[in-house]
């Protein structure tokens, strides 16, 4: 009479369920290591003394599900006369390029404006998000078929 060995499915059930547990923690830490070389390439692109530099931060999507790098939420720069602005807004302007002010009026006594020092009605972006993003065509690629070879080790039960 044949019999069925029921073992060699329980294995199978076992280190799937490990897998499957296992899984979220291994993406996760695949997409940290991403966002770290992210955050470094975009503050390369970035150049300059630091500040903006530091301004950038790196964002891990909820459920695991992307990484980001953008300014910091809820962090202002004030100018000398006071005035707050986002980070957002000055990395904003600063990758995208921004208006030039318009030379204004005044009533000072022996001012008198005959033409502008400014020759562009605008100051061209940077664009360095957006450098970063066309360099990663093939980023993280090592990683992510690291990440598939682990998971087929364990599947095939040589790392438990």
């Amino acid at each position: 009479m044949p019999s069925v060995d029921a073992r060699d499915l329980d294995r199978l059930i076992e280190r799937w369920t490990q897998l499957l547990e296992d899984c979220p923690d291994m993406k996760r830490e695949l997409l940290e290591k991403l966002s770290q070389e992210l955050l470094q390439d975009v503050r390369t692109e970035i150049g300059g003394s630091g500040t903006v530099q530091g301004w950038q931060e790196r964002y891990l999507g909820s459920k695991n599900g992307y990484v980001a790098v953008r300014p910091k939420a809820e962090t202002y720069q004030v100018t000398g006369s006071g005035k707050r602005y986002a980070v957002g807004y000055v990395t904003n302007a600063i990758e995208g390029g921004h208006k030039h002010r318009r030379p204004r009026p005044t009533n000072t006594k022996g001012y008198h404006y005959t033409r502008g020092r400014i020759y562009t009605a605008a100051v061209p972006g940077r664009h360095f998000y957006a450098k970063v993003r066309m360099a990663l065509s093939g980023y993280g690629q090592e990683q992510l078929l690291a990440l598939a070879r682990e998971i087929a080790g364990r599947w095939e039960g040589s790392r438990t």
